[in-house]
């Protein structure tokens, strides 16, 4: 799990430090937070299995992220979830021990929800190997 930890550490410090996401007011959680406004990003749910080829290995990641906004609509929750794309895609692929041997999005898609927000979320299939 540390490389799954190590990779969302990564992530974070990515969506926390992008410029554009900060213009916005976004703010990233670490889960689904209990009364926070939008906009802002939730992590979760991850998962890590192991992952590997004759003589080495590592662990193959699926995460999603969600984004919620208030009444924007889907076009806006479309274009955040595409400031999130960029930005999780751009993640520095060394660092802590862990090397991100590939990441790219699984898929994506953008609601309304029972409370009249919009909801984006965000999958993405990473695989990571130890740095040595």
């Amino acid at each position: 799990m540390l490389d799954s930890l190590a990779l969302q550490r990564r992530i974070v410090a990515a969506l926390e430090a992008d410029p554009t996401l900060i213009a916005r007011g976004v703010r990233v959680y670490d889960g689904p937070p209990v009364d926070a406004d939008p906009p802002y990003l939730s992590l979760g749910p991850d998962s890590s299995l192991p992952w590997g080829w004759k003589g080495a290995g590592g662990h193959e990641h699926r995460l999603a992220i969600s984004a919620w906004l208030g009444r924007e609509g889907l076009a806006a929750g479309k274009a955040l979830m595409a400031e999130v794309e960029r930005v999780v895609l751009s993640v520095p692929r060394s660092g802590d021990d862990c090397r991100i041997v590939s990441i790219r999005l699984l898929r994506a898609a953008v609601r309304r929800n029972p409370k009249s927000w919009t909801e984006g979320r965000i999958e993405f299939l990473a695989r990571t190997v130890k740095e040595i």
